[in-house]
Parts: C-alpha cells; sequence; structure tokens
C-alpha cells in the first residue's frame, strides 16, 4: 500500500492543478507548501483535514485575504493553537450543483417514488436532481445511448440536433436555454451544461422525488443570516460562474427544504435513512464528500450501504474506492483531469468526469 503523500508535496500539486482555474488558490498552496511551520501545524491535523479546499476555506473564515499570497501564512501562524481547533472542527462541502451534471441520469435507473439522503449535503445544492434542465453538448462521433431508457415520458425532450441532448427534470417551470454557463429557468429549477461524450444516457423521466433528507456534521439552513457567504468560503475567488449557479440553486433548495438531520457516516447512516417516509425507495447520494471520510469508516459507510440494501449514487474521486475503481476499463488514468472523479451506482462505474461535472464521459460499448 502506498503511503499518503507528504503535506508539501500534496500542495505542490494542488497548485498544479488549480492553476489555470485559480490563480489566487495556486499561489496559496505555493505559500502553504513554502512554509515548514505552516506544513508543521497542518500535520497536526488528520491528513482529511488537511485537504486544500478545506483549509483554505477556515483561512478566509479567519480573515485571511485570497488576493494575498502571503495571508494564509500570516493567519496560519498567528495562532497555530487556534487554526488548529478550527481546521479539526471544521466540515466542507463545496456543494457545487454542477456535479449533478454527471450523476442526473443515473436517476433514471431507479424505481420512484424516491427518498434522497444526501451525504455531506452542506445547504443540499445538490439534493435536487427533479428540479433541473441539463444541456449536454455531444462530442461528435459519439454515440447517444439508450441505457436510461424511458425517453419521451411526461416532462423530457431531446435537445435541437445532433451534438445536443436535452433532459428537462422539474415540472415546476419551462425548459428555457438560460445563458451563460448556468443560470435559472424560474424558481422551481436550474440549467445545468456539460460536454458529453461515449455511451451517452438518452433523456429520460423526471425523477419522483418525494422526500429528502440531508444528512451533514454542519448543515448549512439557508435562511440563516451569512449561511451563503459561509456555503462558498471553499469556491476560488475567480469561480464567478460557480458562484452564481450556487445562488440559483439556493433559490431553488429553499422551495424544497430537505429534513436536516446532524451526523455523518457511517454512524449516522441508518438515522437519516429512517427519517425517509414508507414506501419510497431509499437513494444514498454522495457527492465529493467520502474525500473527507477516513478509509476504514470510508470502506464501513459501502458496507453499511450494501447490507441495507438501498440504492447508492455517487461522483467520487477516482481511486478512493476500490471496490468501484475495480469496475473501470483499464485505459482510466486516474491522474487525467478528465478522469478526476468517477461516477457510479451500486458501486458500479458508468462514467468519469472532471473535478466539477463540467465534461462526462460515459462509459459502455467497450468504451
Amino acid at each position: 500500500m502506498t503511503s499518503a503523500p507528504r503535506t508539501a508535496d500534496r500542495y505542490v500539486d494542488h497548485a498544479g492543478r488549480i492553476g489555470a482555474a485559480s490563480p489566487t488558490y495556486a499561489a496559496w498552496s505555493r505559500s502553504v507548501a513554502g512554509s515548514v511551520p505552516v506544513v508543521a501545524v497542518l500535520d497536526r491535523v488528520p491528513p482529511t483535514k488537511r485537504q486544500p479546499e478545506l483549509v483554505f476555506a477556515v483561512a478566509r473564515r479567519l480573515g485571511a485575504d485570497p488576493a494575498d499570497p502571503g495571508a494564509i501564512v500570516d493567519v496560519v501562524l498567528r495562532d497555530p493553537d487556534g487554526f488548529v481547533d478550527e481546521l479539526a472542527a471544521a466540515t466542507m462541502q463545496a456543494n457545487d450543483p454542477q456535479r449533478m451534471a454527471a450523476v442526473l441520469p443515473l436517476f433514471a435507473e431507479v424505481d420512484g417514488p424516491i427518498g434522497i439522503v444526501d451525504v455531506g449535503a452542506s445547504a443540499g445544492l445538490c439534493g435536487i436532481p427533479d428540479r433541473v434542465t441539463l444541456d449536454y453538448e455531444i462530442t461528435r462521433g459519439r454515440d447517444v445511448g439508450s441505457r436510461a431508457g424511458r425517453s419521451g415520458a411526461d416532462g423530457v425532450g431531446a435537445g435541437a440536433g445532433p451534438d445536443r441532448v436535452r433532459m428537462v427534470t422539474s415540472r415546476a417551470s419551462g425548459s428555457g436555454s438560460g445563458s451563460g454557463p448556468a443560470s435559472s429557468t424560474g424558481a422551481g429549477s436550474i440549467v445545468l451544461r456539460a460536454r458529453a461524450s461515449g455511451w451517452v444516457p438518452a433523456p429520460f423521466a423526471s425523477p419522483d422525488v418525494v422526500a429528502r433528507v440531508s444528512l451533514d456534521p454542519s448543515p448549512i439552513d439557508l435562511d440563516a443570516p451569512g449561511a451563503f457567504d459561509r456555503l462558498v468560503e471553499a469556491v476560488p475567488p475567480e469561480a464567478t460562474d460557480r458562484t452564481t449557479l450556487m445562488r440559483a440553486a439556493a433559490s431553488v433548495a429553499r422551495t424544497v427544504p430537505p429534513v436536516r438531520v446532524v451526523g455523518g457516516v457511517p454512524d449516522d447512516l441508518e438515522r437519516a435513512l429512517a427519517a425517509l417516509p414508507a414506501g419510497c425507495t431509499p437513494v444514498v447520494v454522495t457527492m465529493g464528500t467520502l474525500v473527507y471520510v477516513p478509509g476504514a469508516a470510508r470502506q464501513e459507510f459501502i458496507d453499511s450501504v450494501r447490507r441495507l440494501g438501498v440504492r447508492w449514487i455517487a461522483m467520487e474521486r477516482t481511486g478512493i474506492l476500490h471496490g468501484v475503481a475495480a469496475t473501470l476499463p483499464g485505459a482510466v488514468d486516474p491522474a487525467d483531469p478528465a478522469a478526476f472523479a468517477t461516477v457510479s451506482i451500486d458501486g458500479e462505474a458508468r462514467a468519469v468526469a472532471d473535478a466539477h461535472g463540467t465534461a462526462v464521459r460515459w462509459l459502455g460499448r467497450g468504451t
């Protein structure tokens, strides 16, 4: 078994990955990697608490200005014990609703009515798969499949022309095309766009979601003062399109508020499932959450899902779920940014995607 990368190396790697999207966070990553005292402070917390996004969110909460490359060093070293305490207690789920573009077609494989348990839900922005208009821009020369089935059902229309597939899951608003990378089509729906290749699922019926449960150690109530500011602490300052989409999703999520269960996995999964009403199909959803769960607890969560016989839809970093990784084609390279995450249902890989679900390669037909 390979050991976890040293903290400094981890931040060097992160600077390389994020540099094009966020020069400010790349500069912070280099500042951390280059400061022996800061690295020593971070080494006082478990590896799952050293995630750059979590560290940066805590630093911003404590007043660090991302525009200042040295601000993160200053805030950590100003009160190392206090920073360790904040970091140890912090939880972070970026709650990027764009990731739904990668998992949305998988809901067509679940018989309804559906009850969602959103693990690491934060504010629940990824718990609204029935409030989305998804436009897939299809890479030329690839197939549009029918594995998801149910094409032509209520509320679903195919996109105009062979280069686009449109999937409308919201019955609450029209299917307007929106503008920019993402926009709202009204109070009941948000618009997501992504590039899709491979064996792309066909349009499908809107999932019949009858209940939502958010399971999170520190769930965010969107109606609380400052809630949205807390939600976007981990989002790079340059990612204004992500912030805009999150704001639109927050507006939609307020119309279908979940039952909030304070806790985490694996310990509180059964309690969260018990909050669903009788007669629905439970679907556990994890979206970039399990990387923050220590390895032994992560496996215990997976074992619990199997033991309980509930459905499980996931978009998690490629390679951290060994059973899922075993179902990937050998040609998938976990180091490839386009395969940063694996999209799966019930432990079976169905697609790979970039970190935020803006590009999705669906697997099948030998791909």
